[in-house]
């Protein structure tokens, strides 16, 4: 069961440590757990970065699908969230083309 924590529209607390310790242990490789950690660390900061410019619907979103089945990870609740923000602007856009204006 993993723990995820909500607090009025931030970002959510996953672990870290916990994440890449599991995936450590799937790849049978514990090298890898230290890279993986560095690498969450790097997608909080971004998230924490730029959590209110992404759509809220996309954020309740992603933050759901991030949290399915097992430890919930940064690195694909950014992922999740970016493509969300790059479908919404491309959708943007076509509609824009269709309506016969430049975004």
């Amino acid at each position: 069961m993993s723990l995820v924590v909500l607090t009025g529209g931030s970002v959510p607390n996953y672990s870290a440590e916990r994440f890449c310790r599991g995936i450590a242990e799937l790849l049978h490789e514990p090298d890898y757990r230290q890279p993986c950690i560095e690498r969450e660390r790097e997608a909080l900061n971004s998230l924490k970065a730029s959590w209110s410019k992404f759509d809220a619907r996309d954020r309740s979103s992603c933050v759901s699908l991030s949290s399915l089945g097992a430890t919930p990870s940064y690195v694909e609740l950014l992922t999740c969230l970016e493509t969300a923000q790059e479908i919404r602007e491309r959708e943007t856009r076509e509609h824009l083309k269709q309506r016969g204006r430049r975004p």
